[in-house]
């Protein structure tokens, strides 16, 4: 019995989709650096430099602190061989982001940064989705907290170094073949570390770039099936958040206008296989191969100074998916996307507030090849059909500086 229900589990690393970058990662951390298209690495010229690249934060004076959201309102359906349709149900996510600075002198500056770079979720129905005995809710929570401390070596190159503590819990549901509803809950930490330098070329040029690494958490739970009373079984599995690249330049046209460019590399390679485990005695219950794919993201974005207390932005960027066809499944539905951005910003006093908006598409993905049908349904083809998905992110930061 616990052989068949913990195959539920091995969606446990693709907990749930985010929708907004590859895999279950969550790019978008700003609502300025949103509003360019996430083309920020060489601007970061306020306080989410922690998290884009904190090398930038020696540039900045005082004491600066942020916070806000990019909210996420995802759609997705699938239309099914048999000629119906399955959508998500609509759902608003709104993770926070919160950033702090301080320049301890000319040289040294402190950065401290907590937000949501993994997560979000899906949620399929329960008694109609085709696809309900591979996924139905999938849902995870996942909070960075972030301390860097940066160098400025002199007036062109500066160098800046960090740790990362990352919590992570999940929540998981689907419909067993025989009809009863399984449940996981599971909770985890692990840590990792980031490095950052920024290079100022000229008054023309900036160049930046940004390294997290991979972060391992030890994740525990329960499993819980609904047609017995107490039937709960405690599992543990382990799971690897993918190590980060961002590498980029801006070049300053004018007083009043700035371009940037992009490269970002997220290494999925880090989710080969997911091997889960009894908590009580560790004996191995199911192994799971996923075999994703290292992918790159590239990036556009600029700004327009209409007068120091309003610009303008916008940007683009296009991403490709770390999910190969053969690995396919409704807890990451992932396709290839491209996304259309702009944003404003206004300055009053010592208060910024940063508002914008990211129009997603996903490019749309047929499947009619993937093993988590006979993995999880017993070889049937449930998963097979076209998928259509898009979101829109609104985003708002607001910033102080003492």
């Amino acid at each position: 019995m616990v052989n068949t229900i913990v195959l539920i589990l091995v969606a446990l690393m693709a907990m749930a989709s985010s929708v907004n970058a590859a895999g279950f990662r969550l790019a978008e951390q700003d609502a300025k650096a949103t509003g360019m298209g996430n083309s920020f690495v060489a601007v970061a010229d306020n306080a989410s430099a922690v998290w884009y690249t904190p090398a930038a934060i020696t540039g900045l004076e005082g004491t600066n602190v942020s916070l806000g959201t990019v909210m996420v309102a995802p759609s997705m359906e699938h239309k099914n061989v048999n000629g119906t349709t399955d959508e998500i149900k609509n759902k608003i996510h709104i993770p926070p982001h919160f950033y702090a600075t301080r320049k301890l002198d000319e040289n040294i500056s402190l950065g401290f940064g907590v937000n949501a770079p993994f997560g979000l979720s899906t949620e399929w129905d329960k008694v109609t989705a085709v696809t309900r005995k591979v996924a139905t809710k999938s849902e995870i929570t996942s909070v960075n907290y972030n301390l860097n401390g940066a160098y400025k070596l002199n007036d062109r190159v500066s160098f800046a170094a960090g740790i990362d503590y990352a919590m992570v819990d999940a929540t998981l549901n689907s419909i067993h073949p025989a009809g009863r509803e399984i449940l996981l809950n599971g909770d985890g930490n692990g840590m990792g570390y980031n490095a950052a330098a920024m290079y100022k070329h000229n008054d023309k040029w900036n160049f930046g770039a940004n390294y997290h690494s991979q972060v391992k958490v030890d994740l525990e739970g329960d499993l819980k099936e609904y047609y017995a009373a107490g039937n709960v079984t405690p599992v543990k599995t382990k799971l690897t958040l993918p190590d980060m690249l961002q590498f980029g330049a801006a070049y300053k046209y004018s007083e009043k206008l700035t371009f940037s460019a992009e490269a970002d590399y997220t290494n999925w390679t880090t989710y080969r296989q997911i091997v889960i485990k009894k908590r009580l005695d560790g004996s191995t219950i199911s192994t799971a191969v996923k075999n994703w794919k290292s992918v790159w993201a590239f990036r556009l974005g600029s700004e327009y100074k209409y007068s120091d207390t309003w610009k303008f932005r916008a940007g683009t960027f296009y991403d490709m998916n770390p999910v190969k066809e053969k690995y396919f499944e409704t807890r990451v539905p992932d396709s290839d996307r491209v996304a259309l951005s702009v944003g404003a910003g206004y300055t009053k006093g010592s208060i910024t507030v940063d508002v914008s908006y990211m129009y997603l598409m996903f490019l749309e993905r047929k499947i009619d090849s993937s093993i988590q049908d006979s993995a999880l349904t017993g070889g049937t083809t449930v998963l097979d059909g076209k998928y259509n998905s898009s979101a829109h992110l609104p985003a708002l930061t607001v910033s102080y500086k003492f």
